[in-house]
């Protein structure tokens, strides 16, 4: 079964109509944010990989060009495809489903969070990539999601910005088939908001597909743009 990679980043806000996305910055070592956010990952793994952005941005700012020298360094060009999407989406599940349906997907998906980096062993099953709280020195954790695991190793829970457990959501979420995630998105995409965990959580309870949880290492959250300034100022 093909194994994809969906990295979105195709939210539009006020201060990006005179500025760069911060998303798409280079790092001291020259790599953009959103780009060194996956390779922390096995990137054999997968068939191919998705970068899905604003047209107007990529226009903007030339990103197409900056992709392609990034995909050449890392030496994934061959597989790695950019999205370019011509109107902003409500939300992050409307920019996967949009990229599944555009690029006509088939096989499992990962969802890559641009914002953040971890390594892992991945697992080619519903799966959700977690960390510790306890284990961060610097953590807005409002900002994040949170899962309940059980003593079988299942998350039998999953819920957006309130602390139910240890574990929060790094920012790594694994669908065995994207079929049936556009198809659940499809059942869901009315609620407003909508993220990611109300999909899964919609798996869990309505549908009784199980979901794993991976446990990264290395986690590193960039947040916002002042996170990632000031992340930037100490390379």
């Amino acid at each position: 079964m093909k194994f994809n990679l969906i990295i979105p980043i195709a939210a539009d806000k006020p201060e990006y109509r005179d500025s760069m996305p911060y998303l798409f910055d280079l790092g001291s070592d020259g790599i953009m944010l959103c780009v060194k956010s996956i390779t922390g990952l096995n990137l054999d793994l997968f068939d191919n990989i998705y970068f899905t952005i604003l047209k107007k941005h990529s226009e903007q700012y030339f990103l197409k060009e900056m992709f392609d020298i990034q995909f050449r360094r890392l030496g994934i060009k061959e597989k790695t495809h950019v999205v370019e999407l011509n109107e902003s989406t409500k939300n992050q599940p409307e920019t996967i489903y949009q990229t599944i349906q555009e690029m006509q997907i088939v096989g499992s998906v990962m969802i890559k969070d641009a914002d953040s980096f971890f390594t892992c062993k991945l697992l080619q099953q519903n799966s959700v990539c977690v960390f510790p709280l306890d284990a961060m020195q610097r953590v807005n954790p409002q900002d994040k999601s949170y899962v309940n695991i059980d003593e079988m190793y299942y998350i039998t829970n999953i819920i957006e910005r309130k602390i139910i457990s240890k574990d929060f959501c790094s920012g790594g979420y694994i669908f065995e088939d994207a079929y049936y995630y556009a198809k659940k998105y499809i059942q869901l995409s009315t609620m407003n908001p909508l993220y990611l965990s109300h999909i899964i959580f919609s798996m869990l309870l309505d549908d009784n597909i199980n979901f794993r949880p991976i446990q990264v290492k290395e986690y590193q959250d960039w947040g916002t743009p002042d996170d990632w300034i000031n992340i930037k100022r100490k390379e």
